[in-house]
């Protein structure tokens, strides 16, 4: 549980951006979406809530509270504390997938 948490303060105020969106080939099949990384030659199928979270990261980089509030505008509600697990690790395994990465604020236009 000690490493959950640590994992949820680091992605709490970690601020991740998109790795390289040009390296990326999406297909839309049924109700995934696949997303084929050129540069490492992995794919990987997203179902529609985590390409909404993907998206939102995309528009700009941004930090978990500011996914959250940009989810809690497009579903119109609050945020649940059940589904704030998912999207945590919904961005958890971006990060592990290599889709993200955080981004260096001294070095990064933001």
């Amino acid at each position: 549980m000690h490493e959950a948490n640590g994992t949820f303060n680091l992605l709490s105020t970690a601020v991740f951006k998109i790795t390289n969106a040009a390296g990326f080939l999406w297909e839309h099949m049924d109700d995934a979406h696949i997303i084929y990384d050129k540069r490492s030659g992995h794919s990987q199928a997203l179902n529609d809530f985590a390409r909404e979270i993907f998206d939102i990261i995309e528009d700009k980089p941004r930090n978990l509270p500011e996914i959250l509030a940009a989810l809690e505008l497009i579903l119109e509600r609050p945020i649940e504390d059940d589904l704030k697990q998912q999207i945590l690790q919904t961005v958890t395994e971006f990060d592990k997938m290599g889709l993200i990465e955080p981004v260096n604020l001294h070095n990064e236009n933001i």
